[in-house]
Order: C-alpha cells, then structure tokens, then sequence
C-alpha cells in the first residue's frame, strides 16, 4: 500500500521526513530502538540526495512479503550518479567504499552505516541519478496491510493538521510545481509557434513560385512579407523572455517595424514613431507590453485610416510627473485616423483584443484611458517601480 511522496528540496523537508518518518514507525508498532533505526537510516538517505543531488523525492509505503508486513522507503534523485569507483554492494553483503575522493569517502561511510541500518538495502546508480530502497521489518502480520496502511494513513492526516507550517510548506511546493509545468507548456508552445510560422511562409513561398498571374504573385508576396513580419515579432518576444531585464523602447520599436512591413502596402503608407525613456523591464513584462502595442498597431491599421492612404501612429512610453500625485509610467498610442464616436468606450470590448490587453495591463498592475483626440489614442499608466531608468 502506497502512503505519500515527500519532495525533497530544502532543509525544511528534512524535518518534515524525520517527523513522517517517526511517525509512521510508531503507528507499525515499532520500539523505541527500532524506530531510532529506522528514521536514522532514512534520513541519512535523503540528506544526502538534498546535498549531493540537489534534491529528490521520498516514497513511503507498506508492502506484504513472507508472513510480516514491510516499510519500504524509496528515495530517488536525479543527480549525477555516484563515483565509479565506489564499489557499491547490493543486500546485505559487506559494503566496501573506494577511493573516489572526498564526496565518495563521504558518502560510503554513510552508506555503510544506512546498510547495517536497513534489513535490506537497495542502492541503484548511474549519470542519469540514484535510486535508494531501505526495507523494515515491522511486527504486524502480512494479512494486516490494508488496516496498518489506514493507521498510518490517519496519523500522517493527523500529523499534517497539527503541523500548518508544514502543510503551508507542502502547498507551496505544489504551487511552485504547477507554475514550473505551466512555464514548460508556454515555452513549448512558444517553440511550436515558431515552427508553424516558419511552416506557413514556406507553404507562402511554394504558391507564390507556381502562381502564374503577376496579380496573385504579388498577393502571395504581401501575404509573405505579413507572415515574415509576425514571424520576427514572435522571435523578439521570445528574446525578451530569456533576458533578465530588456530594454523597452528598442524593443517597441521592433514591434512596430514588423507591425508596418505588415500591413503597409502600395494603397496605403502608414508612419510609426516609437519615443520614450531609457528604461529596461523585466523580460515578462517587455513580452506583455510588446504584443499590447501590437494589438493596438493592428486595430488601428484594420479600423482608423478607412478611405485613406496614408496616416500617422505614435507611440511612446515616458516618465509623468503631475503635481501632488506620484510618479508614474505610461504607454500612449495614438493615430490621426477617425476617431471613435462619442462615448464610444472599446476598452470594454469583449473582443479577443481587448481582453488581452485588458489582461496584460491588469497583470503589470496598469489602468486604461481612451479616447479621441484628433484620432483615436490608448493610454495605459503603470507605477514608478514598474521600469528602471538607465541613466
């Protein structure tokens, strides 16, 4: 019968061991002897994959074997693997550590004394990591697994109740987890991406090279140049997201580079500024602002210069000082196109546009103006210790 699975990262995890550890002795009905044993030899274990690995996992469970019911303790690391010439001897047969330097020496003597511990120790490794089993005999018959399991079941849920730091410690590690999973499936999504987008222009290129009118030539070159200019704000992004700390308006300036080779054409000239501070943002952050000004390039591309051929967008993220008020950031973006009707309020859009930015802007603690001025303009104010001055 399985019980739990303790990760081991930190010292806190240790002690949280030693307590299941006792614990589950305890319930099994070992003696205070007995118990020492066995929680002295499970530690040793897992103090050394927390030191010399970097960390693993602990698996505790109650396995039937003969007439007696045993404590099986896996412990499991994916380090770099024992020295070669420590000469490890499975079973109870006599352990013999070799001369591998100070980290085997140090670990041998460990391990001979885990072996004498155990009534059957297991040791398993390689580069790929290390595999420690430690097997106790306990007093209670093999047909009592499933009650013994449910013994100590409850006294580890007991355990848990009257120790919060622990289950907060416990939780924590479960939330740091999922987010390292999350940010696993975003890189991966973010790779695979890259690889349609690269996919797609190839397919682009194929057409264009077997149209046969200039007419859809032309088309399959537009088309091309707009999937490129996606293409290449995809790969800033992802720079952006591998760097500590960016700076922002070059990057700005990308985006909106890409965004005019995007969708300017012979039937419509569109000129972009990019201006503000010298600032640098976290890499996240950079990522955010960068698809936000995206987004509201492309909007005004797609709605503010109708029956026009050329227009203007400026965009700018500055230092604003007002008086009586703190300090603050904001990025402007704005056309000389249309403009939106009065009281027209497109922030609260349920367009897929709009609620990222929405999102984005919420992320980085951020509120949103609109409105038109002589065009349309989006305004997005951040507090001072959002970006760091360069100069």
């Amino acid at each position: 019968m399985d019980l739990l699975s303790i990760r081991i990262a930190a010292e806190p995890d240790i002690a949280r061991i030693r307590h299941v550890t006792g614990a589950i002795a305890e319930t099994c009905g070992l003696e205070s002897f007995a118990k020492t044993r066995v929680v002295t030899a499970v530690l040793e274990i897992a103090r050394n994959a927390l030191q010399y690995a970097g960390g693993g996992r602990a698996h505790f469970a109650i396995r039937p074997e003969t007439d007696l019911c045993w404590l099986i303790v896996r412990v499991i690391d994916q380090g770099e693997g024992l020295p070669d010439d420590a000469k490890f001897v499975r079973s109870r047969r006599p352990f013999k550590a070799g001369s591998g330097g100070n980290r085997a020496q140090r670990m041998g003597l460990g391990l001979t004394g885990v072996q004498r511990l155990a009534d059957r120790f297991d040791l398993d490794s390689s580069n790929e990591g290390t595999k420690a089993e430690l097997a106790f005999k306990l007093p209670s018959p093999c047909h009592e697994e499933a009650e013994l399991g449910e013994r100590v079941m409850g006294k580890i849920a007991e355990l848990s109740a009257t120790d919060p730091l622990a289950e907060l410690s416990r939780q924590n590690r479960e939330l740091a987890e999922a987010m390292a999973e999350r940010e696993l499936l975003i890189d991966e999504v973010h790779h695979r991406t890259g690889n349609n987008l690269a996919l797609i222009v190839s397919f682009i290129q194929l057409s264009k090279r077997g149209a046969q009118s200039e007419e859809t030539q032309q088309a399959m070159a537009q088309l091309e140049a707009r999937v490129l200019s996606v293409a290449k704000v995809h790969q800033e992004l992802q720079r952006a997201n591998l760097a500590d700390r960016i700076a922002l308006v070059p990057m700005l300036e990308t985006v909106a580079k890409h965004a005019q080779d995007a969708f300017s054409n012979d039937e419509l000239d569109i000129g972009i500024s990019v201006v503000g501070d010298a600032v640098s943002v976290s890499g996240s952050a950079a990522i955010d602002l960068g698809l936000v000004v995206n987004e509201l390039i492309t909007n005004a591309y797609k709605h503010a210069f109708e029956d026009r051929q050329s227009g203007r967008i400026d965009v700018s993220f500055e230092r604003e000082n007002r008086d009586g008020e703190k300090p603050s950031w904001v990025l402007a973006v704005k056309d000389d196109g249309v403009g939106l009707p009065e009281n027209a309020k497109p922030e609260r859009s349920d367009s897929l546009g709009w609620r990222m930015i929405r999102a984005m802007t919420a992320r980085l603690s951020g509120a949103i103006e609109t409105g038109s001025n002589k065009g349309f303009y989006t305004r997005i104010e951040f507090p001072d210790a959002f970006a760091e001055s360069k100069t």
